[in-house]
């Protein structure tokens, strides 16, 4: 058989090539794949849901801010409404959601800060001042405000971060903050699933959505609109679509939005 020396030298010199070309490579494919993977984990850490709201402010030390409101539809975020709202007096800080940030330079969150929490929450239960016959159209589980119910905010307390009634509670507690107000905030509002689950004493507590008293009234930590934007809101909410609540100040929300499939907001 007659071989072709020169295309057997040609193949030689090819092979060779096409290992140090896949060793060259190999360090960015993976790269590339980790990448890929980090962004799939970052992607399966939010829990799947058809109901967002997004509250955004102009920085970490503003109380004044707006919040969307959108439903997931076709695998899309639509948005529904949107209005201002105000959080704490002193601003945002990096609070304990459902996703742990870590965010060089921001606030982070402590009991009496007077600070809103600033991530991805999920939403506990709706409230407000009228009896359970009086919100039987609200699609959430509903405590009424009584006299007798209180959000302990003493972190010493195993009641920490909780509602409790005053009249059943079996642990002592020193401080605790009235759910049922002389003025109209807690009329109607929503637990937020802030330093929940797992409670860590002192990273703040009794965080809610409610009624502000006006648009220049910063809250001591909670989200706050007026009393027609709070029932607008309730009336949206639906405890089976999962509702998530993801808070930031907007620069860094725009940073994060892409990473977690998150819709494009402007203030």
């Amino acid at each position: 058989m007659k071989v072709n020396y020169n295309l057997l030298g040609f193949t030689f010199i090819l092979v060779r090539y096409m290992k140090k070309l896949t060793r060259l490579l190999l360090p960015f494919v993976c790269f590339c794949m980790a990448a890929t993977a980090s962004a799939r984990e970052i992607t399966a850490r939010l829990p799947k849901s058809k109901q967002l709201m997004v509250v955004v402010t102009d920085g970490w030390n503003n109380l004044q801010g707006k919040i969307f409101v959108f439903n997931r539809v076709n695998h899309h975020w639509v948005l529904k409404f949107s209005n201002a709202i105000v959080v704490g007096t002193a601003g945002l800080a990096v609070g304990d959601g459902i996703i742990p940030f870590n965010l060089p330079g921001a606030p982070v969150k402590r009991e009496g800060d007077k600070r809103s929490p600033a991530g991805v929450f999920t939403i506990g239960t709706a409230f407000g001042y009228g009896n359970k016959k009086d919100a039987t159209w609200i699609k959430d589980h509903y405590v009424c405000a009584s006299d007798t119910l209180i959000c302990v905010d003493d972190s010493k307390s195993a009641y920490y971060n909780t509602l409790v009634r005053k009249d059943t509670a079996k642990t002592a507690y020193n401080s605790f903050e009235e759910m049922h107000l002389k003025k109209d905030y807690y009329k109607w509002g929503l637990f937020i699933n802030h330093n929940s689950g797992k409670v860590v004493p002192g990273d703040g507590s009794c965080i809610f959505m409610h009624i502000w008293g006006n648009a220049a009234e910063g809250t001591d930590g909670c989200t706050a609109m007026t009393e027609a934007n709070m029932l607008r809101v309730l009336h949206w909410i639906n405890a089976k679509n999962n509702p998530l609540l993801v808070q930031f100040p907007i620069a860094d929300y725009k940073k994060l939005r892409k990473a977690y499939g998150l819709p494009a907001v402007k203030l």
